[in-house]
């Protein structure tokens, strides 16, 4: 009897001088940590995180996570102490974190306030990496980034500060999807957003744009319901309603929101011009033509040098001349009616590509007098535009040179 109970009891200390041992392999990575010898403090955690007396102990994986965000911020210093010692150090600290809450979620959450830091540094990590991919045009692995900053944001917990940060990633997250044309993408990430109540115009730009590009007339109206009501003051979000309503044929709501845009910019020099030709715009998606003329020469009145209103006007002039022209009947040599009529419509036609040119000119005019630069850059497929309906509105009256003039331009335009 006293053999075998000499023998358990070896055994039960030997048991008891491996925790130990194991136990003092993490203290010694934490006194490792605190004395800036991270080398020694990532061998020790390291083997910690996969012996068997410690590997779910939510105390190695907390200290393991601090330990490999401290690699990664002497990693991020000009001249590292410990260079190349984990280039996956994100990767490490954001997994041990979370293994750290899956294991201490029964314990109160001891460790959560010290993780706060280290979601953080990880996710300003994958942040920053998602815009270089972004700008290296690198858009999936951007999105597949930019997603993970923001999950490692959103670990810290919302009353951590943290919470903008993670809709900034998500941002990124949105644009890559845009860039990539990632429909189901640009729903996912900036649908979120959106209920968090952004304040970001493309988010509910490019939202828009996509449920009207497949037809979803009613989402796209509650975006822009979203898009105004959480951004009262900004007159583009009441435009973006207001076309809301007119894709929905609610033409009387629309025109009433309109005029409520107007309204918050009317003491506004610099933006009420532009808004009345916006406003002008819409109000010609209702076929309400002669709105829509009366908003475009009050935004000239106010502001004479400028390219929309000018474009929408000559635009205006020579689609009605287009129409005439169609609903001029094939003239009918024993019928005098058809041929006056035709005559009539033709005459008429001339007049309004007459009138359109002088607004084209003014267009064209204004692009031409920009500064070289982005926004004259900008402004190419604007130029392009009203170049071909100059190429044509000349030749209808005859101004042939001209006409030819304005493809060469626009045919350069092109190929540039």
């Amino acid at each position: 009897m006293k053999i075998k109970k000499l023998v358990m009891t070896a055994v039960l200390m030997a048991a008891t001088m491996s925790l130990s041992a194991q136990s003092l392999m993490v203290e010694s990575a934490v006194q490792d940590l605190r004395k800036g010898s991270l080398k020694k403090a990532k061998t020790e955690i390291d083997a910690a995180a996969v012996h068997e007396k410690t590997k779910d102990d939510a105390k190695t994986w907390y200290y393991r996570a601090l330990i490999y965000a401290e690699i990664g911020r002497d990693a991020s210093q000009a001249k590292p102490k410990y260079k190349g010692l984990a280039p996956d150090w994100a990767d490490q600290a954001y997994q041990s974190a979370l293994e750290c809450k899956r294991l201490d979620a029964h314990n109160d959450g001891e460790y959560n306030k010290g993780l706060v830091s280290v979601f953080s540094t990880v996710g300003y990590d994958f942040y920053n990496r998602s815009r270089s991919l972004f700008n290296e045009k690198k858009y999936e692995e951007a999105m597949q980034v930019a997603a993970r900053a923001a999950e490692m944001y959103n670990n810290a917990g919302e009353t951590s500060g943290q919470f903008d940060n993670a809709g900034e990633a998500m941002f990124v997250a949105g644009l890559s999807a845009v860039a990539a044309h990632d429909t189901a993408n640009i729903k996912k990430f900036f649908n979120q957003l959106m209920r968090k109540r952004t304040d970001k115009e493309q988010v509910y730009k490019y939202l828009f744009d996509v449920y009207k590009a497949e037809k979803n007339m009613d989402q796209a109206l509650k975006v822009a319901t979203n898009y105004q009501r959480n951004n009262k003051t900004n007159y583009k979000a009441y435009l973006l309603l207001a076309e809301g309503y007119l894709l929905n044929e609610n033409f009387d709501k629309g025109k009433e929101v309109i005029n409520q845009a107007l309204e918050l910019t009317k003491d506004s020099a610099n933006i009420y011009p532009d808004l009345l030709t916006s406003a002008g715009s819409l109000l010609q998606m209702t076929n309400d033509i002669d709105g829509a003329r009366a908003k475009f020469e009050e935004s000239l009145k106010l502001k004479p040098v400028q390219f929309g209103a000018n474009f929408s006007m000559g635009q205006m002039y020579y689609n009605n001349a287009v129409d005439k022209l169609q609903a001029a009947p094939e003239p009918d040599p024993f019928n005098e009616e058809t041929i006056a009529l035709a005559d009539k419509l033709e005459k008429e036609a001339k007049e309004s590509f007459s009138t359109a040119i002088t607004y084209l000119e003014k267009a064209v005019e204004y692009i031409d007098n920009l500064p070289e630069g982005q926004e004259k850059q900008m402004q190419r497929p604007n130029l392009a535009n009203a170049l071909q309906a100059l190429s044509t509105a000349y030749a209808r009256v005859e101004r042939y040179d001209e006409s030819k003039a304005a493809h060469q331009r626009f045919e350069a335009l092109l190929n540039q």
